[in-house]
């Protein structure tokens, strides 16, 4: 039987969860739902929406420098929690991710995430960013050619 592997959703919840945390302390324990509660996210793929948490809490310092480097008249710590979140995990799966995942979807998807929950427009900023990591890794990927 093919599993149904809804991505969008499994972003969106881990980019709810990320945002979360940043409003608890280190102690307090945000995590996926288990299979039982799966009805109020049916088809999400959470093994993906787990990895993405787990790997920007385990990547945090990493994505942060690569995101800072990228954008260098804002601080990362300044932004607000939305757009800082959807950079670190559209950032997360552009760099890190195991998955082979075409650019232009994670960048749409962390666009429509900004667009949905962001400032009015910090989407563009988001873009922007992405769109040079996403170029940056792609021509260190070619140099091989």
């Amino acid at each position: 039987m093919k599993q149904n592997r809804n991505r969008r959703q499994a972003r969106l919840y881990a980019f709810q969860s990320l945002y979360a945390k940043e409003f608890h302390t280190a102690e307090d324990i945000i995590s996926v739902p288990t299979a039982e509660e799966v009805n109020t996210t049916a088809g999400m793929d959470i093994a993906y929406a787990e990895a993405i948490i787990q790997g920007v809490e385990a990547n945090k310092t990493t994505i942060d420098a690569l995101l800072q480097a990228h954008s260098p008249k804002r601080k990362i710590t300044q932004l607000g929690a939305v757009e800082r979140n959807v950079l670190r995990l559209a950032t997360w799966e552009l760099t890190i991710s195991n998955e082979a995942i075409d650019p232009r979807i994670i960048i749409n998807e962390a666009i429509q995430l900004t667009k949905d929950y962001g400032a009015e427009k910090s989407y563009k900023f988001v873009n922007a960013v992405l769109d040079t990591i996403a170029k940056n890794k792609a021509t260190v990927g070619t140099t091989e050619a």
